[in-house]
């Protein structure tokens, strides 16, 4: 659902769904959106649809309309732009994405709001989102050794069948948290480059998971800096039934002012290297046993395993994402054209698998097939270079020599050899149509039309805007692309990833 948001003026936090191919916003009766601000026109601008391209118009106000501090005739729209009309600021989003986004763990704050200064001696406050609250389960009778057994084997399902790292960690809190009838459990990881055993302040860890069993999403709490420097400096686990009469920490300051009371706090470690802790914590006295200790530190060890494994697995992709962006160097040194391009086209391609909800393999095949569309060119003579009428077949036949006998990339063959192809049979080399084309390729050859028209690097064309070359290749629908794969592209734009260059898709796993 795409919707303006008042950010500053008279309405401030108000809200206007965007619906129908045009709204219109002004201070007359008649507008869809009437704002109560003098600095605004009768009908002041409109909001009009084109597919799934939004664009702001300005009619002809007194005052002018701006986008971005920048005044506008007519401007297409993406996520996050600010509208300025009078003296009111609108906000161009769209709720639903917002809804899928699950990237931060805890939502950043307004860039305008005020922020208490962090005291690296205190507790950190952490605010609940709605949207990881958790209602306590009914517990049954079991012991100790069932209970071990099937929080242990439902750790093993969730390690292994979920491949988004950020949401393996969540579940994993989850099945813990819930187990032990905690109140508020988080698995911190300790950042690149911060000590091992001192925790300086709470800035050094990165909240990687959390479990909350609260009804109330405005409630916080507090995560004590000493107790996880001293599991981490001690590598063993920590159980205090009431740290306000433990005097181990009764003196800490984060325990006197947070008034914290059960606390286990139990580390990942990994061949005697510290990763992280798993703080587990409840505002009961003596809310915790024993054999919950031994639970938690038993869990710190199957993370630590799987943490370590990830980043053996993370550096060797990382080493293979390298070797494929040299051999793209090389493919693209043997072509007239400026360096970059295959970069920038797997970007593309990237986002738009993304937007098509494609699984994390797919979205992969996306980048590696776009960055090695040109991978044909290598070996081809200047002569062959030159010859556009055998250029397709030659790069393809070429292609196959070099990515057939390569395990995982022969599968994207196909979207190389098609990338040319178009949707009404006008492409080459074989002039396939509709859905004879892969889907891998069709967006191949959007990112490809895109980078195109943005450089005007191909057939002497020269470069266009991004609203001129999104609106050109709109119009390809049903004749050049397929219209599924273009409004994806269309949604990317509007969504501030089109053009976000990061390959976090990419890591294995995804996270």
């Amino acid at each position: 659902m795409t919707i303006l948001r008042i950010r500053s003026g008279a309405d401030k936090d108000k809200t206007y769904e965007i619906t129908g191919d045009s709204t219109t916003i002004g201070r007359e009766d008649n507008c869809a959106i009437q704002l109560p601000d003098q600095g605004i026109s009768r009908k002041h601008s409109e909001v009009f649809r084109i597919g799934e391209m939004y664009f702001i118009r300005d009619l002809e106000s007194r005052n002018h309309t701006y986008v971005n501090e920048k005044e506008i005739d007519e401007e297409l729209l993406r996520i996050g732009d600010r509208i300025q009309i009078g003296s009111t600021t609108l906000v161009f989003e769209d709720r639903n994405f917002q809804m899928r986004d699950s990237s931060r763990i805890i939502p950043e704050a307004e860039p305008d709001s005020t922020e208490v200064p962090f005291d690296p001696t205190s507790t950190i406050s952490l605010k609940l989102p709605e949207y990881f609250t958790t209602s306590p389960g009914e517990k049954t009778e079991e012991t100790r050794e069932e209970r071990y057994l099937n929080v242990l084997l439902s750790l093993s399902h969730v390690i292994a069948e979920e491949g988004h790292l950020s949401t393996m960690f969540n579940k994993v809190s989850e099945v813990l948290g819930g187990s032990l009838d905690a109140d508020h459990l988080y698995i911190l990881g300790v950042k690149p480059g911060s000590g091992t055993t001192e925790v300086a302040s709470l800035d050094d860890l990165d909240i990687l998971g959390r479990f909350d069993k609260v009804d109330d999403p405005d409630q916080a709490a507090g995560v004590s800096r000493g107790i996880v420097s001293q599991c981490l400096e001690q590598k063993h686990a920590i159980l205090t039934s009431d740290a306000s009469l433990d005097q181990n920490f009764n003196a800490m300051a984060s325990v006197v002012m947070n008034q914290i009371r059960s606390v286990i706090c139990a580390p990942v470690t990994v061949l005697g290297k510290n990763l992280g802790v798993i703080y587990i914590y409840s505002g009961r006295p003596e809310a915790f046993a024993a054999e919950d200790l031994e639970l938690s530190s038993a869990v710190g060890i199957q993370l630590g395993s799987t943490l370590e494994l990830l980043k053996q697995m993370e550096r060797q992709d990382r080493f293979f994402r390298s070797s494929i962006k040299t051999l793209v160097a090389a493919a693209e040194m043997r072509t007239p054209t400026p360096r970059g391009i295959c970069e920038r086209v797997a970007s593309y391609a990237l986002a738009i698998a993304r937007e098509l909800g494609w699984d994390s393999q797919q979205v992969r095949n996306a980048w590696l097939a776009a960055m090695l569309h040109d991978i044909g060119s290598i070996p081809m003579s200047d002569q062959e270079l030159e010859n556009q009428l055998l250029n397709d077949p030659k790069r393809n036949h070429y292609a196959r020599e070099i990515l057939g006998d390569i395990p995982g990339l022969e599968e994207l063959l196909p979207a190389i050899q098609q990338q040319n192809e178009r949707w009404n049979g006008s492409g080459s080399p074989e002039g396939l149509e509709g859905d004879s084309i892969t889907p891998l390729a069709r967006v191949l050859g959007i990112a490809k039309e895109l980078d195109q028209q943005l450089y005007g690097e191909e057939l002497g064309e020269e470069p266009r805007s991004v609203k001129s070359a999104l609106v050109n290749i709109r119009d390809m629908a049903d004749q050049q692309f397929d219209v599924k794969t273009i409004n994806a592209l269309l949604i990317a734009y509007r969504n501030g990833k089109l053009f976000d260059t990061t390959e976090a898709e990419l890591e294995m796993p995804a996270s």
